[in-house]
């Protein structure tokens, strides 16, 4: 956990395991750093449960990305992997970890996917939001309230209410991926093989951000969603795109 004296970081990605923000948000958190702000991961398990890799490798290539993506922060809340759930205890390690971040936004996995973990940390992410900002629970810490909380796209298709143009970011992202050496593109037992593994996977990621990005006119695009609606105060600079940006 950072200490309760850290440096603030003004957008926190919250992911079940190590790569799981790089894979999803890694544009996101290069552009927002590009921007002047400051950016944080907070991974909530080893990866102790997978398939590929060890957790202490796991450990080895999330620092490895986080100085790819230049984090301020990158912490474990040492959950255990395939129990991330909404508990008492688990909304306590979240409420402890934005107070003491104290970002602007915060994103979290998508509520619909794949993995028990990553819906249990949408989940969890959902029904402790709220509670960062109530001063008599856990007293300790001063009350936080984030703008707001959104969430990444992962294995479902979604629509979403945020493009992010990270055309400029695409190579360094995907260097941000390539650091999970273990995870990526190795080999693996021809009975049970991972779907992560495969060298198409990153082929597959790049093709879907273009998609998004073709979306809004632009190269490569990541997508988020918003449970409450977006609020806006001009609508001219909101859509302030070119028809079409090549990179």
């Amino acid at each position: 956990m950072p200490s309760p004296d850290a440096a603030p970081s003004d957008l926190v990605v919250f992911a079940a395991h190590p790569d799981d923000a790089e894979l999803c948000c890694g544009g996101l958190l290069l552009n927002t750093v590009r921007s002047g702000r400051t950016t944080a991961i907070v991974d909530l398990t080893r990866g102790e449960l997978g398939s590929l890799g060890t957790p202490e490798q796991r450990t080895k290539e999330a620092a490895s990305a986080a100085q790819a993506l230049r984090l301020t922060h990158r912490v474990n809340l040492n959950i255990p992997d395939g129990y991330v759930r909404d508990t008492d205890d688990n909304r306590t390690a979240v409420v402890r970890a934005i107070r003491q971040l104290r970002p602007q936004l915060v994103i979290a996995p998508p509520l619909d996917d794949h993995h028990p973990d990553h819906m249990g940390t949408a989940d969890l992410l959902r029904q402790s939001f709220y509670l960062c900002g109530i001063k008599n629970y856990l007293p300790a810490l001063p009350p936080h309230r984030p703008r707001a909380l959104l969430h990444h796209m992962s294995t479902r298709p979604m629509n979403p209410q945020v493009v992010v143009d990270i055309s400029e970011f695409i190579q360094e992202r995907m260097d941000a991926v390539r650091c999970y050496k273990s995870q990526f593109g190795v080999k693996q037992d021809k009975d049970f093989p991972v779907r992560i593994a495969s060298e198409k996977l990153l082929e597959s990621i790049e093709a879907t951000l273009k998609y998004f990005g073709s979306l809004i006119g632009v190269a490569y695009g990541e997508p988020y969603t918003s449970e409450l609606p977006i609020p806006a105060t001009d609508l001219l600079s909101l859509f302030d795109i070119e028809p079409w940006k090549d990179h």
